[in-house]
């Protein structure tokens, strides 16, 4: 017994399959060539410049290797440089993002503490942003936190409105001031009394 088939063939059983139209290329594919020393080189540029910022080398290169697929930098084929060097730009940014985010934080407390404006400082957040913890805020939070830290201005003693004493006259102040002058008056005759 005997088939012939032309065209694509799902399952068969039993018999001599005979197909035709579909080439079936058994060859080993040719092998990814690995990183040059160029790509490598620059990918371990950018692991020094996220450790720089604080990140953990061993975390950087655990990252790449997940989105690649691979257990070492050594299994990186050249075809995937480019998305190793994606993975590791992305983690670039977010470190500086962060670290934005701490030196702004660091000059709002400082401005803060010169000005002596933190009720303020805390009225403005939760107003405007709905937060009051500075490290929850994004970063162009932060930056018109510092804005409005730079720009307030506190009531000093110099600067509130001055209270001119007007002059009163005896009887006005014994009026005021009955008791007090009462006090006043038995004082002054029981130290008389003692001294005449």
């Amino acid at each position: 017994m005997s088939q012939d088939f032309h065209g694509g063939v799902g399952q068969a059983a039993e018999g001599d399959i005979n197909n035709y139209g579909i080439n079936i290329n058994l060859t080993d594919k040719g092998e990814s060539r690995g990183l040059v020393s160029a790509q490598r080189k620059e990918l371990h540029e950018m692991r020094a410049k996220c450790e720089e910022l604080g990140d953990d080398p061993r975390d950087i290169w655990r990252n790449v290797h997940a989105q690649l697929g691979v257990t070492t930098i050594s299994e990186i084929a050249a075809e995937q440089f480019v998305e190793a060097r994606n993975v590791m730009k992305a983690r670039l940014e977010f470190l500086q993002e962060e670290a934005d985010k701490r030196r702004l934080v660091g000059k709002v407390l400082r401005a803060v503490a010169e000005k002596d404006a933190k009720a303020e400082m805390t009225n403005f957040c939760e107003l405007s942003f709905g937060r009051t913890q500075l490290k929850n805020l994004q970063k162009p939070q932060l930056q018109r936190t510092l804005e409005f830290v730079q720009n307030f201005q506190a009531t000093t003693q110099k600067d509130a409105p001055q209270i001119v004493p007007r002059e009163v006259s005896i009887r006005e102040f014994l009026v005021i001031h009955k008791q007090s002058a009462a006090v006043l008056f038995c004082f002054g005759v029981l130290v008389g009394g003692i001294w005449f």
